[in-house]
């Protein structure tokens, strides 16, 4: 799955380029749609109190910086660890026609990965993913 985002101001740092943990919520906004584009409702399956998804890890590599008004996409490669975990993997690059001249050896920007559980939220113990959630790890 690709999804698209243009940097903000409210993106980017004093130095005005772009804040590392706005990035990782970048990458977030993508692995919500990349769900929501496989037609699972992570608003209903949270809402139903059976589950919930911590993430337990966040990893983010800068290879170049990104600077208000950049577009880039993001290609989210989920997989399945275990029957409770799964990890999402984020490649950031630059949209091609953006600031500088990007042949494909510079468009790559960053690169990010998100490890998730899935818990009972009552109990929190680890539990088994729910079936759409599995549905769509499968379907990558």
């Amino acid at each position: 799955m690709i999804y698209q985002h243009t940097i903000h101001l409210e993106d980017t740092d004093a130095a005005g380029v772009v804040y590392f943990a706005r990035l990782l919520s970048i990458c977030h906004y993508a692995y919500e749609a990349a769900i929501a584009e496989a037609g699972v409702s992570l608003g209903r399956l949270l809402a139903e109190g059976n589950l919930a998804l911590p993430i337990v890890e966040a990893r983010i590599r800068f290879l170049q910086p990104l600077h208000c008004g950049e577009r880039i996409t993001i290609k989210v490669s989920p997989q399945r660890l275990s029957e409770s975990e799964f990890e999402v993997v984020y490649s950031i690059e630059r949209a091609g026609g953006d600031r500088e001249a990007c042949d494909n050896h510079n468009r790559l920007v960053s690169q990010a990965s998100t490890r998730h559980v899935c818990i009972d939220p009552q109990t929190r113990q680890r539990q088994v993913l729910g079936s759409d959630l599995a549905r769509w790890l499968e379907s990558v």
